[in-house]
């Protein structure tokens, strides 16, 4: 199996075998160059954000939606301010995501499977029962815009680490793996190892298609051949760590959210508290009031002060070379 050391580097490593081994096949979205039924394992997901210069990802919207989806929602009138496209996978003319992972993950018809998942390791740390499903056969065999191209979750503890195991019919490298995947499930990784009192492992990816539609082709190959500028994750101050107890967590979620829900309304971070410690929920949502703030006009010199609360980190760098990058604010 192909391993990697960081998210950014699985995209780069992944996008370079597709490239180069790919076929061309047709599908409902235009042709696409595909891989089928590949595997390969992160080993350092923690390390979550790109620095691929030219990839132009949005780490804000990461960071948005992923909270988003842990907190059970499927709701775009919260996530189109972040992910301007997200109303092009709408049944319902652009409320909500018919299949959104959130209400999948914490609300299957009345079940919690993050919390399930939590019990049944927590009673036994060796179990191969802790599954979390997202493909639903009752509702997903049916036209939509809408169905999950990730489908199940396996969290598998052993040596004392706790891996995450992701299997998808169908992974789109350039908006799906790079955009959104790897960043939400490293991050719900990291929170059931903190939960578990564990250290965070390997997170694997299984998919029976990895695909480039070919529109992206060549901005694709531009991307692999140019490094010029590239971030070293080495030589970054690592990543905001998640410290907040189970128990908790559904509480400090909730504040998190809240505040969110005033910044995206207008209000300043400077004149809110934050009702809680947690470093990477605090670094967050200090990340959210950067992007509104400049979404608001305040330029990269004014947003200094905030950015240099986030130091050298992963996000800090990927948040820096946000609002750096020319006609950012059309991302």
């Amino acid at each position: 199996m192909r391993a990697f050391h960081t998210i950014d580097d699985a995209f780069q490593g992944m996008l370079a075998i597709l490239l180069a081994e790919g076929k061309r096949v047709d599908s409902r979205n235009g042709p696409a160059m595909e891989l089928p039924s590949q595997a390969f394992v992160i080993q350092k997901p923690q390390d979550r954000f790109l620095h691929t210069p030219g990839r132009n990802n949005n780490p804000f919207a990461a960071i948005a939606e992923t909270m988003w989806v842990l907190a059970g929602r499927n709701d775009l009138g919260y996530l189109t301010p972040y992910l301007r496209r997200a109303p092009q996978y709408s049944d319902d003319g652009g409320n909500t995501w018919r299949a959104g992972y959130g209400p999948r993950l914490r609300n299957w018809r009345g079940v919690d499977q993050v919390a399930e998942v939590h019990n049944q390791l927590k009673a036994s740390p060796s179990s191969r029962r802790a599954v979390m499903s997202l493909f639903d056969p009752e509702l997903d065999f049916r036209d939509s815009a809408d169905i999950p191209c990730n489908n199940w979750l396996h969290f598998l503890v052993r040596d004392g680490r706790l891996n995450l195991n992701v299997v998808a019919r169908s992974t789109d490298i350039w908006f799906g793996f790079s955009a959104i995947n790897a960043f939400e499930w490293s991050v719900l990784l990291e929170m059931m190892a903190r939960w578990l009192h564990l250290e965070m492992g390997d997170l694997t990816f299984f998919t029976s298609s990895l695909h480039l539609y070919c529109e992206f082709e060549d901005r694709a190959r531009t991307i692999l051949e140019s490094h010029a500028g590239a971030v070293d994750s080495a030589s970054l101050g690592g990543s905001f760590r998640y410290d907040t107890d189970w128990e908790r967590s559904a509480e400090a979620h909730g504040k998190w959210m809240g505040l969110e829900h005033r910044l995206r309304a207008g209000a300043d971070l400077e004149d809110l508290h934050i009702p809680f410690k947690d470093p990477m929920l605090v670094a967050y949502v200090r990340a959210i009031d950067i992007f509104w703030s400049f979404k608001r006009g305040n330029t990269a010199d004014a947003l200094e002060p905030r950015l240099a609360l986030l130091g050298d980190s992963d996000l800090g760098a990927a948040a820096r070379e946000f609002v750096t990058r020319r006609q950012a604010q059309e991302h």
